[in-house]
């Protein structure tokens, strides 16, 4: 290799400052070596280290860019899921129309002994397949959550474990139903209510930070999410504290059932808020995925990796 050698004089110094020949002769050369290699030669990289696995295990949890793959489709099951909410709320309105239909019967001539059975009979109908399609409702709505965080996995790249993710939603729901069945309606006073009615709505949480993290992610909507954790915790304390097709009591007195008919209406008001938030959290997460996916397939992978090194 050939060394070259510059030698590079400060400049003079400024004639205001009356310098002299010997402040000229004192001053100190400055010189600078540079090493330039001779031609032909061939001058070898430094070979990047190899990371640990802690390190690339903490790349990869943080989300580290990879081939993004198209997410998967989804949106039949988020469809099934309004479809079945919006069934829900119409047994409700079928339950209220019942019994107001039996209030103003009472009113105008009287209820008879058949009629009423007949009525309550519809009634338990409505109740059991509400109660059925409730119990279809939660694994169709588990299994939305585990695709939807499959999907952001694919086509973000960021790690969301899609079993604790969709488990998020058995466990909240099973939650706020013991409290309620084991705490809420046993107990005596108000104190106990409002603490049991705390207690589910900090399992109904549950699901709620888990899709937060998939939004996140996929740098979708937040705020359809929490109205439609409002709605449910509403849909709760209305379930608890005032009545619904599956808690309605038959043994009312005539003079409650207009007043049962009422709490039916609210219900249903509250499942329909219920399912167009669900309907519209879901639809944010979907299409924040699909824009992910369609945004780092668009520029390319090796674009957004030299963005996230640098």
């Amino acid at each position: 290799m050939d060394v070259g050698v510059d030698t590079v004089t400060s400049p003079d110094a400024d004639p205001r400052a009356g310098s002299t020949a010997r402040i000229d002769d004192a001053r100190a050369t400055i010189t600078k070596t540079t090493i330039t290699p001779a031609p032909g030669t061939q001058v070898e990289a430094d070979e990047p280290a190899r990371r640990g696995l802690r390190d690339r295990w903490a790349a990869r949890s943080h989300g580290e860019l990879a081939a993004a793959q198209e997410p998967l489709a989804v949106g039949t099951l988020r469809l099934g899921l309004a479809t079945m909410l919006a069934a829900l709320c119409l047994l409700t309105v079928a339950g209220a129309v019942l019994v107001l239909l039996l209030w103003q019967q009472d009113r105008t001539s009287g209820v008879l002994t058949t009629q009423l059975e007949r009525t309550w009979d519809l009634f338990d109908a409505l109740r059991i397949v509400e109660r059925w399609l409730a119990f279809a409702l939660l694994p169709v709505a588990t299994g939305w959550i585990a695709i939807a965080a499959v999907n952001v996995r694919r086509a973000t790249g960021i790690r969301r474990n899609p079993v604790v993710a969709a488990a998020s939603l058995p466990v909240g729901v099973l939650g706020a139903w013991i409290i309620g069945r084991e705490l809420v309606a046993d107990a005596d006073d108000w104190v106990g209510q409002a603490s049991g009615f705390v207690l589910q709505a900090v399992f109904l949480a549950i699901p709620l930070l888990a899709l937060l993290r998939l939004a996140q992610a996929a740098e979708a909507r937040h705020r359809p999410l929490r109205v439609a954790y409002v709605v449910g915790v509403a849909h709760v304390a209305q379930v608890q504290f005032l009545a619904s097709l599956s808690t309605a009591d038959q043994s009312s007195p005539a003079d409650e059932w207009s007043r049962l008919g009422a709490y039916l209406i609210i219900g249903a008001l509250i499942q329909v808020l219920g399912a167009l938030s669900a309907n519209e959290a879901a639809r944010s997460i979907e299409e924040g995925t699909d824009h992910r996916y369609e945004l780092r397939h668009r520029f390319g992978e090796s674009l957004l990796a030299q963005a996230a090194r640098a």
